[in-house]
C-alpha cells in the first residue's frame, strides 16, 4: 500500500478556485455599489437616519445569522464599501 505525503496532497490543491471567487465577490460588490448610488440619498446625515440605521441593523443581522460572529464586521465592511458617497 502506497500513500502520498502530506506535501503532495497540498500540492495538488489550487488557489484559481479562490481567485475566482474573489473576482464575483469584487463584481457583486461594484454592482451593489452602483445600485446604492442611484438610491435617493437621506435628507439628513445618515448617522441621524432612523431608516438607515434600521437597515444596518437588519443587513448586519442577517450576515451574522449567514455567516457567524464575524458576519457584522463583513456587513459594515461592504455597507462602507458600498457608500455611493465614498471616492473610487
Amino acid at each position: 500500500m502506497t500513500t502520498k505525503p502530506a506535501t503532495d496532497a497540498t500540492a495538488d490543491r489550487s488557489l484559481a478556485p479562490l481567485e475566482r471567487l474573489d473576482e464575483e465577490i469584487i463584481a457583486l460588490l461594484a454592482r451593489r455599489r452602483a445600485m446604492a448610488e442611484q438610491l435617493v440619498p437621506p435628507a439628513r446625515d445618515r448617522a441621524a437616519d432612523p431608516v438607515f440605521a434600521e437597515t444596518v441593523r437588519g443587513v448586519t443581522g442577517r450576515y451574522r445569522e449567514e455567516l457567524g460572529g464575524a458576519g457584522e464586521l463583513v456587513a459594515r465592511a461592504v455597507m462602507v464599501l458600498c457608500d455611493p458617497r465614498r471616492a473610487s
